[in-house]
C-alpha cells in the first residue's frame, strides 16, 4: 500500500512537472511569436526612413508596402504619379515598398539633377527587382546602364565615337532595308482586317538592332516566331499573374532579403524568372558567338596576310610607333562620299575632323538637349567625366590594335566564358584540392570526377559560343540554389550560339568596333564581359523604347487625318520610291516634328529605370535636405502634360516642334526630355531619331493609317508603366496602300528641258 502510493506521488509529480516544461515552452513561444510580429509591425511601419523625410509632402505611406497598392504597377503608375505631383507639388516623395523614392515634376529641378549638380547625382541606382546570381552581378553593373562613377565614365567615352555622323551615315542603308522589309510585310497582310503595329515595328526595330548593333541579319521580320524577338519582349513584358505580384510585393517590401526570396521563388518555377534568364542567356550566347566568329575571322586574315607579306617588305618599328593622331588626315575619305568608314581610321577621329562633320542634323539638329550644357552633349559630359573621373573622354578609342598572335581580340583561341568563374576548363570536373577556408571548416573534397546535372548545359552552352571556362563550385549551397535558373541560363545561352554559328559581323557593327576599342581608364582592350554587357544594353535600349516611339507616332498619325495629309504632302514632295540616305532627313522637319510630339504625348521611358538618379552625398533639392543615397525619379510625362510648357497639352500638334526640339524661347529648355538628361541621357538619341524619322517617311510612302474601329472607336487608350511606357493591349490599324503617284522630277531632268 505504501509502495502504491509513492509510485501514485511520483506519477503525479513527473505529470506536474510535464505540465510545468510544456506551460514554459508555450509561454516562450508566445513571447517569441509576440516579439516576431511586434518586430514586423515596427519594420512595416518603417518609421526611421519616415522620419528622416518627414519634411517632404506626399501621399502617407501604408503599413508594409508603402506606396505600392496605390501605384499599381504597372497599369496605372503613370496616372498615380500625375495626380499626386497636381497634389502635393513639383517635388514629393513616395514609398515604393520599403524604398523612399523623391519624385521631379519641375524643369528647374530636372536641370540641377541633370546638369548642374551633376557629380552629386551621377550614378543610376540597381532595380530592386533583379534576376541574376553569381558572375552575372557583375555583368549587369557593367552595362552602361547601371555602370557608376570612373567605369561608366570610361565606356560611356569609349562608345560615343561610334555615334557619330559618320557612324549614323554608315548605318542609314541599314535601317532602309528593315523599313522596305516592313513595307513588304504589311503589303502581303490580309487587306481585311486590322493590324498590331507595335509588333511589326518591333521586328523591324530588332532587325535594325541586328544590322548595326551585331552586323548580321537577325531574319526578324521574315521569321513570324523570331527567337531573338521573343526573347527581347519577355524582358518587357510586364507579368500579370498573382504570384508574380505577390513576389514584386514582397521584394519591394523587404529589399534586405530579395537575394533569398530570389532563389526560393527558383524552387517554386516562377515563370517569369525562368523567360528572364533564359532570354538573357540567349542575346548573351549571341553576342559572344558573333565576337568569336569576328576574332576567328580576322585569326584568319592576319594569316593569310603574315603569309603574304613574308614575300615582302615589312613595316618598319617606326610605322609601328607612328603617333596616331598624325595619321587623322588619312581617315578614309568614304566618310563623307558613300557614309562608310574603315572603323580603325574612325576611331581616331574627332568631332572636329573635316571629313566626318556633323553635316544634316535632322532640321536644326540631332542635339535633343535642352541648353547650352546640353546642346553639347560630347562636351557638357566630357568636362564632367573629367571632372569626376580623371578621364579625358575626347579621344575615346585610341591606337587600333595591332594585328599579332598574341592578341586576344585576334587569336584563333577561344576566349574565356565572360559570366562563369575561369578557374578551369569548361569539361573538367571541379578540383578535388580543398581551400584553405573549406579545409578550416572540415569540408570534404568532392568525389573525383563528378559533375552535377547543370554542368552538361554549361558545356554544351560553351561549345556552341566558342567559350571556356567552368560553372560555379558545385559543392557550394548557393550553386544548387540557383540551379533551376541556371539551366534556364545556360539553355538559352546555347541556343543563342548555336542560331548564329558561323556568321560573322560586318565591321560597321557596334559590336567589331567595340572589339577594336581599348579602354580610356588603362588603355587594355574591352574584355569579353564588357562587350557582351554593351550589346545587351543595346538591346535594352534601341529594341522596345524605338518601336514603341514610332508605334506611338502611327497612332497619332492615324487618329489625326489633318496630319497624316500634311505629312504625305511632305513626303510625296521627295518621291514616294526613293531611299532616304541620312543626308535627306533634313529634308523632312514636318516629320520630325510628327515623332518629337509624339514622344511629348507618350514619353517611352518612365521615372523607375532610366530615369532615376542616387544622391552621393547629403543635398539640397527644391529647398528640401535630401540625406546621401536618395533616390530621385524625373516624372517626365507630367512635364510633357503640363499646360504651363505645352498649351492644350493633350492634343497632337507637330507644329510646336517645327522650329526643333527646344522649340519656341518660351518654353523651358528641360521641359522635354524623350530621352534623358545631362551626361547620362541616350547615348543613342541620334540614331533613335534618325530610325524614328527615317520609318515613318518610307511607311508613308506606301500607305494611309486610320484606327481600328473595333479595337479603338471610342475608347482610350491604356498604357504599361514599369520599364518602359507601352501600350497594355496593343495598337491596332487599319491600313490602305496608297495609289501610285507620279515621281515628282529630279534636278537633272528639269535641266534637260
Amino acid at each position: 500500500m505504501q509502495l502504491q502510493s509513492c509510485s501514485t506521488a511520483f506519477a503525479s509529480s513527473g505529470i506536474a512537472n510535464h505540465l510545468t516544461t510544456s506551460h514554459t515552452v508555450a509561454k516562450s513561444f508566445v513571447i517569441l511569436a509576440t516579439a516576431v510580429l511586434l518586430l514586423v509591425f515596427i519594420y512595416g511601419c518603417n518609421l526611421p526612413a519616415r522620419w528622416r523625410y518627414r519634411h517632404v509632402p506626399g501621399p502617407r505611406p501604408s503599413w508594409l508596402g508603402g506606396g505600392l497598392d496605390q501605384l499599381n504597377v504597372p497599369f496605372d503608375s503613370h496616372t498615380v504619379i500625375n495626380k499626386w505631383a497636381r497634389q502635393y507639388g513639383p517635388l514629393f516623395k513616395i514609398f515604393v515598398g520599403h524604398t523612399p523614392v523623391i519624385i521631379i515634376t519641375d524643369p528647374d529641378l530636372v536641370k540641377q539633377i541633370g546638369t548642374k549638380s551633376f557629380m552629386k547625382f551621377h550614378n543610376r541606382p540597381q532595380p530592386i527587382m533583379r534576376f541574376h546570381h553569381g558572375n552575372q552581378t557583375e555583368f549587369e553593373e557593367a552595362g552602361m546602364l547601371f555602370a557608376k562613377h570612373k567605369f561608366w565614365a570610361g565606356i560611356r567615352a569609349t562608345c560615343e565615337p561610334l555615334f557619330h555622323s559618320c557612324m549614323l551615315r554608315a548605318h542609314a542603308p541599314l535601317i532602309n532595308q528593315a523599313a522596305s522589309g516592313l513595307v513588304r510585310r504589311l503589303t502581303r497582310m490580309p487587306k481585311a482586317g486590322a493590324v498590331q503595329i507595335n509588333n511589326a515595328v518591333s521586328g523591324m526595330t530588332m532587325e535594325v538592332i541586328g544590322g548595326v548593333a551585331f552586323g548580321v541579319d537577325f531574319r526578324a521580320q521574315e521569321d513570324r516566331q523570331s527567337p531573338i524577338v521573343e526573347h527581347a519582349q519577355s524582358l518587357f513584358q510586364p507579368p500579370n499573374s498573382t504570384g508574380f505580384a505577390a513576389m514584386r510585393f514582397l521584394m519591394f517590401a523587404f529589399p534586405f532579403i530579395v537575394p533569398v526570396m530570389y532563389r526560393v521563388f527558383i524552387w517554386l518555377g516562377a515563370k517569369r524568372i525562368q523567360q528572364v534568364m533564359e532570354a538573357k542567356g540567349y542575346i548573351i550566347g549571341t553576342s559572344q558567338r558573333l565576337l568569336n566568329n569576328a576574332r576567328e575571322a580576322n585569326a584568319a586574315a592576319a594569316r593569310s596576310s603574315s603569309t603574304s607579306s613574308s614575300s615582302s617588305n615589312s613595316c618598319s618599328e617606326d610605322d609601328l610607333d607612328e603617333d596616331p593622331v598624325s595619321s587623322i588626315s588619312n581617315i578614309n575619305s568614304s566618310c563623307t562620299a558613300t557614309g562608310t568608314a574603315d572603323v580603325t581610321s574612325l576611331s581616331l577621329a574627332n568631332a572636329d575632323s573635316p571629313g566626318c562633320a556633323d553635316g544634316p542634323s535632322l532640321s536644326t539638329a540631332n542635339e535633343y538637349s535642352p541648353d547650352s550644357a546640353q546642346s553639347q552633349v560630347p562636351a557638357a559630359s566630357s568636362a564632367l567625366m573629367s571632372a569626376v573621373c580623371d578621364i579625358d573622354p575626347t579621344a575615346a578609342l585610341t591606337k587600333p590594335i595591332v594585328p599579332s598572335s598574341a592578341s586576344p581580340a585576334l587569336s584563333g583561341t577561344p576566349p574565356t566564358n565572360p559570366i562563369l568563374p575561369q578557374h578551369a576548363a569548361p569539361d573538367a570536373p571541379p578540383s578535388t584540392q580543398l581551400s584553405p577556408s573549406e579545409a578550416k571548416r572540415g569540408g570534404k573534397a568532392p568525389a573525383e570526377g563528378y559533375a552535377p546535372p547543370w554542368y552538361a548545359l554549361t558545356r554544351a552552352a560553351n561549345a556552341a559560343t566558342g567559350q571556356a571556362g567552368a560553372p560555379q563550385p558545385w559543392w557550394k549551397l548557393d550553386s544548387w540554389l540557383t540551379a533551376p535558373a541556371e539551366a534556364h541560363y545556360q539553355r538559352g545561352r546555347a541556343e543563342g550560339g548555336i542560331a548564329y554559328k558561323g556568321q560573322v559581323p560586318e565591321d560597321h557593327s557596334l559590336l567589331y568596333s567595340l572589339m577594336n576599342a581599348r579602354r580610356k581608364d588603362d588603355g587594355r582592350p574591352l574584355s569579353d564581359l564588357h562587350i557582351c554587357a554593351q550589346a545587351f544594353t543595346f538591346v535594352l535600349a534601341g529594341y522596345e523604347t524605338t518601336s514603341t516611339a514610332i508605334s506611338y507616332a502611327l497612332y497619332e498619325i492615324a487618329r489625326n487625318p489633318l496630319v497624316q495629309q500634311k505629312l504625305q504632302e511632305e513626303v510625296d514632295m521627295f518621291g514616294c520610291d526613293r531611299e532616304l540616305s541620312f543626308d535627306d532627313l533634313c529634308s523632312f522637319p514636318y516629320a520630325e516634328a510628327v515623332f518629337l510630339e509624339g514622344m511629348r504625348l507618350h514619353p517611352p521611358v518612365t521615372p523607375f529605370i532610366a530615369l532615376i538618379r542616387e544622391s552621393s552625398e547629403d543635398t539640397e533639392l527644391g529647398g528640401f535636405k535630401l540625406p546621401a543615397g536618395t533616390k530621385v525619379g524625373i516624372n517626365v510625362l507630367g512635364m510633357h502634360h503640363n499646360p504651363k510648357h505645352f498649351p492644350d497639352p493633350q492634343d497632337f500638334l507637330p507644329e510646336r516642334f517645327l522650329d526643333g526640339p527646344k522649340g519656341p524661347p518660351s518654353r523651358h529648355l528641360y521641359a522635354y526630355l524623350p530621352f534623358g538628361v545631362g551626361p547620362r541621357k541616350c547615348i543613342g538619341h541620334k540614331f533613335a531619331m534618325e530610325e524614328g524619322v527615317l520609318t515613318l517617311v518610307r511607311l508613308l510612302q506606301h500607305f494611309s493609317f486610320s484606327l481600328d474601329a473595333a479595337k479603338h472607336g471610342g475608347k482610350r487608350l491604356q498604357h504599361n508603366s514599369l520599364i518602359t511606357y507601352s501600350p497594355r493591349d496593343g495598337i491596332w490599324l487599319d491600313i490602305e496602300p496608297r495609289p501610285q503617284r507620279e515621281q515628282p522630277a529630279t534636278v537633272s531632268e528639269i535641266d534637260l528641258y
